[in-house]
Formats: C-alpha cells, sequence, structure tokens
C-alpha cells in the first residue's frame, strides 16, 4: 500500500511540475501528452529498462490535466498574495490598458505593498474589458475585482495611470471612484 501511494504522490508531483515547465515555456498544453511524456518514456526505456517506463506512465500530462495544474497554480499564487496584500493593509495600484493579439482591450493591474519590510510588487489581473476603454469601464473591472476578493478602497493609498482620459476620465473614472 505504501508503495502505491508513494508513487501516485511522485506522478502528481511530476505531472505539476512538467505542467510548470510547460507554463514557462509558454507551450501548449498538448506537448504534455504528445512530446514531454513520448521523450521520458523512450529515455527511461533505454537508459532504465522496460519495467521503468510503467512507473514513468503514471505520470498523467495530457492537455486538460496540464491545464488544470496551470490553473490550480494560478489560484494558489493569487490566494498567497491576497492573504499578504491583506495583512499589509496599505497598497498602490498601477493600472494601464493594452490590446490582445484579437484587439479586444485588456486591463493590466500591478499591485504594490510592504511585506517584511521590504516594498513588494506583483502582477495582481489580466482582465478583458468588455464595454469600451473608460475611466468608468476601468473602475468597475478593478472595483468587481476587489469585491470577489474583499480588497478595500479604503486601503489603496495611490493609483497610477498613464494619464490618458480613457484611463482616469474627465468627469468620471478610476480617479474619482476609487477614493
Amino acid at each position: 500500500m505504501k508503495s502505491a501511494v508513494t508513487v501516485s504522490e511522485k506522478a502528481l508531483e511530476a505531472s505539476y511540475h512538467v505542467a510548470k515547465l510547460i507554463a514557462r515555456q509558454k507551450k501548449p498544453h498538448t506537448v504534455g501528452e504528445t512530446l514531454i511524456k513520448p521523450a521520458c518514456m523512450e529515455i527511461v526505456r533505454l537508459m532504465l529498462g522496460p519495467n521503468e517506463v510503467k512507473e514513468v506512465n503514471k505520470v498523467s500530462l495530457s492537455a486538460d490535466t496540464v491545464k488544470r495544474r496551470i490553473h490550480d497554480m494560478s489560484s494558489d499564487i493569487l490566494g498567497t498574495l491576497i492573504k499578504k496584500l491583506l495583512s499589509a493593509e496599505k497598497f498602490a495600484l498601477q493600472i494601464d490598458e493594452t490590446k490582445d493579439i484579437k484587439n479586444k482591450a485588456q486591463l493590466i493591474a500591478i499591485i504594490s505593498f510592504v511585506d517584511k519590510d521590504f516594498i513588494k510588487e506583483h502582477y495582481l489581473y489580466c482582465k478583458e474589458v468588455p464595454e469600451r476603454t473608460t475611466g468608468e469601464e476601468t473602475f468597475r473591472v478593478t472595483d468587481d475585482f476587489f469585491k470577489i476578493l474583499n480588497i478595500q478602497w479604503s486601503n489603496c493609498i495611490a493609483v497610477c495611470t498613464d494619464g490618458a482620459a480613457a484611463m482616469t476620465g474627465r468627469k468620471k473614472g478610476l480617479r474619482y471612484y476609487s477614493f
């Protein structure tokens, strides 16, 4: 029983490590099952023998599994960041708008706060802006994200944008709503 559990735990750990490598290299999720796993199995077969190949085959690297592993790791990182942010209380926010390859507006936020006497700066989110890119819409997207994670605007001590009207608004927008 102990051997089976250990092998399963090792296979699970290996699956997460490979998913992280795939994500870091920005490769398609299918590369796990179409290239990496077959290559690993061939290397193990040639160097260690056919019996050990069975162990490597237990590592799940399907596209759906890789996608799920990457999502799990991402959620864990965000959860850790939010815990640190909430314990820091005060934070500053940098927001900018960009376009993706489909020419859709994306809002990117970076958050800065003090953690253990060091100023930390972390990527907070990248969200599609469903409507027009206005200051009001920028605020709505950010506010919705904050509400889900229980982040309080009252703890925000600064908001930095490029100053474009689309980001700040002339009469209403991020700078008018956030404080």
